[in-house]
């Protein structure tokens, strides 16, 4: 029996966000039903590889069901209407106001289903001077001042290596309708939750925030202590142009640092921001492998910069089984919840599951015959 076992989740939404988030829902056990548009549905399904989604369909929908319903039309809505009474949580992506005009707002859905968890997930939040405005995460980091920060000193931003306001706004979301069933749970009554994507990375801007307001610190690319201000924390190249991170920022780490490359007079400077100059050609000295080597059993804090392949590879990695094998090559990423961890059926085809779940909730099949004649759903 797994957490969320029982629970019905009915996911509106597209691309990644919202579901990565219900993905997550799905690993701790709810069945999560994708409704989708019956002639595209996620546009994740169609996006092509130039676009750098390749397979993220496939890998952000496992175990999921499709169920495609036209709810902007007045005989879809109130089908989705129906299947809403069944529902404990729905999510939606959409710009806000859309769900209004479609008549499937959290208003509308209360009234069908009091108890309704309902969770507005968007970028920029449903109230504001920038509620309607478009956006992706590129735009969210740099209006968080996140973007900013990713650079050295002096040197002009460049793209995160991750969506990271896509996978910050979708877990805020996940924890706010977590939070949301174990307070129905207690009270019997149900949520409208606004979470906005650029919520999740102001959230994680906290422990800058706070060297700003209490400390005073800078709050500027290679500035702060742990973003490339501190040589003690910070990223170096080795000999065989590869990189190492240093990250020896308790006294004992660099007491251990100091030992293992055989400066000891470097042990009062730890915070000293000038000795960052010799700590690089200390690294300079050898190759990435033989510094991993010399520090394989110390609390120096030293790691390697791993490419995607070097990480596959790395065995913390394979230990944790982070990634889906098959004859001995990654194929997927696992459930980041290990004891939730099992197989789970293959990301649905668009309409999939819309002629069962109909049945469910009290069609018949003539009827869905004659919906399906009116393209109001589809099947697969």
């Amino acid at each position: 029996m797994l957490p969320l076992t029982g629970i019905r989740v009915l996911d509106l939404s597209r691309l990644l966000p919202g579901p990565y988030l219900t993905a997550l829902l799905t690993d701790l056990g709810a069945e999560v039903i994708k409704v989708e548009t019956p002639l595209a549905g996620d546009y994740a399904r169609l996006a092509p590889p130039e676009m750098g989604l390749g397979r993220l369909f496939e890998m952000v929908n496992r175990g999921k069901k499709s169920v495609a319903i036209n709810y902007r039309n007045p005989h879809g809505r109130q089908i989705f209407l129906r299947l809403a009474q069944t529902a404990d949580v729905i999510l939606e992506g959409f710009k806000p106001g859309a769900v209004q005009k479609w008549g499937i707002d959290y208003a509308a859905v209360q009234a069908a289903k009091p108890d309704i968890i309902y969770c507005s997930l968007s970028g920029y939040g449903q109230d504001g001077p920038y509620r309607e405005r478009a956006g992706h995460d590129l735009n969210y980091l740099a209006i968080s001042g996140a973007l900013a920060l990713n650079a050295r000193r002096g040197q002009a931003p460049v793209p995160y290596g991750l969506p990271a306001a896509d996978l910050a706004g979708a877990m805020l979301a996940g924890i706010a309708i977590l939070a949301a069933l174990l307070g129905r749970s207690q009270t019997g009554r149900g949520m409208y939750l606004d979470i906005a994507l650029l919520d999740g990375v102001i959230s994680w801007m906290t422990p800058l925030a706070a060297g700003a307001f209490l400390a005073g610190l800078e709050v500027a690319a290679g500035a702060l202590p742990l973003l490339g201000g501190l040589p003690c924390f910070n990223i170096y190249p080795t000999a065989d142009h590869k990189y190492l991170t240093l990250a020896a920022l308790e006294p004992a780490f660099w007491a251990d640092f100091c030992r293992v490359t055989d400066r000891p007079d470097l042990l009062p400077r730890q915070f000293d921001r000038s000795i960052g100059p010799e700590i690089a050609a200390i690294f300079r000295q050898r190759t990435r492998q033989e510094w991993l080597e010399a520090f394989s059993t110390s609390d120096g804090c030293v790691e390697p910069v791993n490419s995607f392949e070097e990480m596959l590879a790395h065995p913390q990695i394979q230990a944790r089984g982070y990634f889906r094998q098959r004859d001995g090559q990654a194929i997927d990423v696992h459930s980041p919840f290990v004891f939730a961890r099992r197989e789970l059926p293959p990301a649905p085809k668009l309409g999939q599951h819309t002629v069962e779940t109909l049945r469910q909730i009290g069609l018949e099949d003539d009827q869905i015959h004659h919906l399906l004649q009116r393209r109001i759903i589809g099947v697969a």
